[in-house]
């Protein structure tokens, strides 16, 4: 694929999103490690092992949440400079470049999903009479169905920020809703990528075999990188 592209129909660029995400190196990079990232954090130390064991864990653990972050900071940084196929040395050289500022936003965009949360169930506890304990268990029940759902209304905020280079956290979400809400009547690709893996996600066994959530989290990584990518491309035709 060219870096250049002419206009595409609505059609044509959701395609174009599709194929681009699935012949693009960097994209499977980044997913490689998802996949590490989601084993590491399924591995438990055995009972009675040294603690020099449990923290060398600890410490694999945080090395391959980094690296995940580092290789997804690159992939988010290097789509966003044109509209071919992502190669792994493109990622690699773009999370040199945004790394810090994708870290210290995603630590800014954590703590305000944090407070949100708190306010929510703070007001449904004193408001509402609902006991604590099951409100927090409430909420936590819900939290999956949550993030898609967001994810979903602020498809548009990390290829804003990519795009346009605005790594200030509140104008950045403000911008990335008003271009879903102008962006509504074509939103029916974005809602079928990003809400239905979690509609079959519902349907899965909670306690079903590791490489089934495997299989699931690549195929909802997949969807996801399409959005962006189509979300990206949508924000450099109309910067264009």
């Amino acid at each position: 694929m060219s870096d250049s592209a002419p206009h595409l129909t609505e059609s044509a660029q959701r395609l174009h999103a599709v194929v681009r995400t699935l012949l693009s190196r960097g994209i499977w990079l980044v997913l490689m490690a998802q996949m590490i990232l989601i084993l590491s954090l399924q591995w438990r130390v055995p009972e009675g092992e040294s603690p020099l064991l449990a923290s060398l864990a600890i410490a694999l653990t945080a090395l391959a949440l980094l690296l995940f972050f580092y290789l997804q900071a690159g992939a988010f940084h290097a789509l966003a400079q044109g509209r071919g196929a992502l190669s792994v040395e493109e990622v690699l050289r773009g999370g040199k470049v945004v790394f810090s500022a994708f870290v210290w936003l995603t630590l800014k965009a954590g703590l305000l999903l944090m407070a949100v949360i708190n306010v929510v169930t703070l007001f449904v506890v004193f408001a509402g009479g609902y006991d604590l304990k099951a409100t927090t268990q409430l909420l936590t029940s819900v939290f999956g169905p949550m993030s898609g759902v967001l994810a979903f209304i602020f498809a548009y905020w990390l290829p804003w920020v990519f795009v346009r280079r605005d790594f200030s956290l509140l104008p950045s979400l403000r911008a990335a809703l008003r271009m879903a809400w102008t962006r509504l009547p074509q939103s029916t690709f974005l809602a079928l990528v990003l809400l239905a893996p979690l509609l079959v996600a519902l349907f899965l066994p909670a306690d079903g075999p590791l490489w089934l959530d495997l299989a699931a989290s690549l195929v909802a990584g997949i969807l996801g990188w399409a959005a962006y990518v189509y979300c990206v491309e949508v924000l450099q035709e109309a910067a264009s």
